[in-house]
């Protein structure tokens, strides 16, 4: 009884101490500025001005195609490349106030951004997550000394979200990476897929096999590293593999 009213008071405690800092600092949706949490949907006219929705998009790699062009076997960014990933779905442009986001959601103090990209990256492309039928949803790792210097990877927090959208199991254990590699950012396309040769693996083969599995990261670029993934995954007996990312950054 008596440690059962130690539990009340704390409990208690805390919900006051979250009271005083909602009054003091109300919380705001960190995409349109409102004083609330948005859901993502309710955001308007503010969610096109942060992520423009891209006119149309590649079936195959993600990136703003242009109109009326079929491309179902790629467009003028990957029909050259030897994507083994099915399709890639992006909440939009790497570029404006969505790349100003992610850079703050790579930071220490912007874990919290995750949640509401997440959501948006769900809201926009609704139907095309449900005909993916997808099984489980695994982030891109971060090698051990990245999870040092940060509190969290964007990656996962993401995929947490769709794992609850989408009615899906998540998993951040099933994929490592194994050796640290120089940043993608300061490569050439070439050089990028040499990098991550050998990087990733597979710690608990059988939950992989047969499944239809949605890959997410923050950033596609080259679609080097989901490609490097998805070699991993699709050798331990994975169905498919879908990717998701907040933004497309073609040519980068």
């Amino acid at each position: 009884m008596k440690y059962l009213r130690i539990q009340q008071i704390q409990s208690q405690s805390i919900r006051w101490l979250q009271t005083g800092r909602n009054f003091i600092y109300p919380p705001r949706c960190s995409l349109c500025g409102n004083a609330k949490i948005c859901s993502g949907s309710d955001c308007g006219e503010q969610i096109e001005r942060i992520a423009p929705q891209i006119e149309q998009a590649c079936e195959r790699c993600g990136a703003d195609a242009g109109p009326y062009l079929d491309t179902s076997q790629g467009c003028s960014y990957c029909k050259n490349e030897r994507f083994l990933f099915s399709r890639a779905i992006a909440l939009g442009k790497y570029q404006g106030s969505l790349r100003e986001f992610i850079l703050k959601l790579k930071q220490n103090h912007g874990a919290h951004l995750g949640g509401d990209l997440g959501n948006l990256l769900y809201y926009r492309n609704q139907q095309k997550f449900k005909k993916l039928a997808t099984d489980l949803i695994i982030p891109v790792p971060l090698y051990w000394t990245a999870r040092l210097h940060r509190a969290h990877n964007p990656a996962s927090i993401i995929a947490e979200v769709l794992s609850h959208r989408l009615q899906a199991k998540y998993s951040g254990n099933i994929l490592a990476k194994r050796k640290r590699t120089a940043a993608q950012a300061s490569l050439t396309p070439s050089n990028r897929r040499k990098n991550l040769r050998d990087a990733f693996e597979i710690r608990r083969k059988k939950q992989v096999v047969g499944q239809t599995i949605l890959l997410v990261d923050d950033v596609m670029t080259t679609g080097s590293t989901a490609n490097a993934v998805t070699r991993v995954l699709l050798d331990a007996g994975a169905k498919e593999i879908n990717v998701a990312v907040i933004a497309r950054a073609p040519g980068v």
